[in-house]
């Protein structure tokens, strides 16, 4: 069922390496989109039948970088895929990096990190989770 309690849920019991287990998690709840806007803190959440649910995340406490540092974000993505970091270390770095969000699309299953102009920096396939 596509509700908050059920996309907190996936959030609580899906972090950093699980990040393919938790697109499988919202795909399940028929999601097609997730904008994660760590600027602001707004967290949009859009279904295949066209609702839409919002929510205030974790918003960045440093400046979002004016320019962005592509090299810098891969590192700094590459940590976090890993393990080495938490969500909201990430989230600051990615701030210091110049990615203000990051919108997910379940669809073509691609994640889109953009900059304060709107321009894509990185775009990556989201790996599908392996049985």
């Amino acid at each position: 069922m596509f509700t908050l309690e059920a996309i907190n849920q996936g959030h609580v019991q899906f972090t950093g390496p699980d990040f393919p287990k938790l697109i499988a998690y919202f795909k399940d709840l028929s999601m097609v989109e997730n904008t994660v806007d760590i600027q602001s803190g707004q967290v949009t959440y859009r279904s295949q039948t066209g609702q839409t649910l919002e929510k205030q995340g974790y918003q960045a406490t440093v400046p979002v970088s004016d320019q962005a540092n592509l090299d810098q974000f891969v590192t700094i993505l590459r940590n976090h895929q890993a393990g080495q970091t938490d969500f909201l270390t990430f989230c600051q770095e990615t701030a210091e990096a110049g990615i203000y969000k990051w919108v997910t699309d379940l669809e073509a299953m691609t994640c889109s990190y953009v900059d304060k102009v709107e321009q894509p920096v990185f775009v990556e396939a989201v790996p599908s989770v392996k049985n």
